[in-house]
């Protein structure tokens, strides 16, 4: 059976070699120069030999599948680490909440959400107007809603909470940056890039892929490009109607990555710890050198929602970003490199990771995710059901899921 996956990252990546290991020939096209998708680790432009993942950023407490995953390719995780012990540090209007005051607010959302537990389909907007929380409270939440690329809290999942709060528990990335992940895997299958894809022409007797380099003509096709691309592909016969109306009703979550590095490490690492909120862009500030060695620090952030920037230039915003950390830190500090990357604007994302509202993890994902014919298949972050973060872990867990799919078919 010859096969195309269309789209190098983890899910196309995953579901190529769990195919090519069953014995049957791959071929992934991908549209980019460089394998990874939203999984993207920087080295060039930083000091002292330092890197940063402007994209997927941690591996999350429980998720296994990405830590098998590496194991399997030799590849190492990091030692376990803390966005926090039990709260973050806040910042509003410029002035720092002792831990005390912090934890005070961190634990009445938490007791929130036990008196008034969200109801499968709220957004957090709504359940707001029923737990009746402070002020301050109402702040964090929303930090934290803008700091994730859920969305506003208009539309951001209210059960998502009880992740979003999970202070203290241990995290993971990888050694040496996280793209070391999709490249390991793509030496292990034929990757063809810059090989955007126009036309899926998918009946009876297999499938034909048009690209401007080249045709392919295979038994089967596996599309994991980003949700809002799909929709925008040629299909012939075209999409039905019920995958066309699932993949403009799916939300997805908008943001741009801030990263920037700074001379002074020793005085940066003590104001923010292990992480803290503000009110002001980049919003949520986390340490990316923490298993790094080299004098600087780099620092990021994710504004997303309606905080992500609009109509402002890149140096307007990294000015904006030194000026939150020179209040953070009590004095001007020297940025010695900034990266802003939005996700939203990139031509070939058009978005962070799918955050579905309402119903749409039983109604609409499911659709999204439905074979054509047993020809063609679909995969992608966007089309797993998880609850909470994870877009990495979301992106294998349907790379196996597709890979199962194709080899059934065989």
């Amino acid at each position: 059976m010859k096969v195309l996956v269309v789209g190098a990252g983890l899910s196309g990546l995953v579901a190529a070699t769990e195919i090519q290991a069953a014995g049957h020939d791959v071929v992934v096209w991908e549209a980019r120069d460089r394998v990874g998708g939203r999984v993207f680790t920087l080295r060039e432009g930083f000091a002292g030999g330092q890197f940063a993942d402007i994209g997927a950023e941690i591996i999350y407490h429980g998720q296994q599948n990405i830590a098998d995953l590496c194991a399997r390719h030799g590849i190492e995780l990091s030692e376990e680490f803390s966005l926090g012990t039990d709260v973050p540090d806040l910042i509003f209007a410029g002035e720092r909440l002792d831990r005390a005051a912090a934890g005070e607010i961190v634990n009445e959302l938490r007791e929130a959400i036990k008196r008034t537990r969200p109801s499968h389909y709220e957004t957090v907007a709504q359940w707001l107007r029923r737990a009746h929380v402070s002020v301050p409270a109402e702040l964090l939440l929303a930090a934290i809603a803008q700091s994730t690329p859920a969305a506003p809290l208009r539309i951001a999942d209210a059960q998502e909470l009880n992740v979003e709060l999970s202070w203290g528990e241990a995290y993971r990335k990888i050694k040496g940056g996280n793209d070391t992940l999709p490249r390991t895997m793509a030496r292990k299958v034929d990757v063809r890039l810059n090989r955007p894809v126009r036309v899926v022409s998918w009946g009876t007797n297999g499938a034909t892929v048009e690209s401007d380099q080249e045709t392919f003509h295979a038994d089967r096709v596996v599309v994991t490009v980003p949700g809002p691309l799909v929709s925008e592909l040629g299909f012939e016969p075209a999409l039905p109607a019920d995958k066309v109306r699932a993949l403009l009703q799916l939300r997805y979550g908008n943001a741009t990555r801030l990263v920037v590095q700074y001379a002074e490490r020793e005085l940066v690492k003590q104001a923010i710890g292990s992480g803290c909120f503000t009110d002001r862009m980049p919003g949520f500030i986390m340490e990316q050198t923490v298993h790094q060695g080299g004098g600087p620090i780099i620092v990021a952030g994710l504004a997303a929602g309606d905080v992500e920037p609009s109509g402002l230039t890149d140096k307007q915003i990294l000015d904006s970003v030194d000026a939150t950390m020179s209040s953070v830190v009590g004095r001007p500090i020297k940025r010695l490199f900034g990266v802003v990357k939005s996700w939203t604007h990139d031509p070939w994302t058009r978005a962070v990771v799918r955050a579905p509202i309402g119903d749409q993890r039983d109604s609409v994902l499911p659709v999204i995710a439905a074979p054509l014919d047993g020809r063609v298949f679909f995969a992608g972050e966007h089309t797993d059901n998880r609850v909470g973060p994870g877009g990495m872990e979301g992106a294998i867990k349907s790379g196996y899921r597709v890979a199962r799919e194709v080899l059934a078919r065989a």
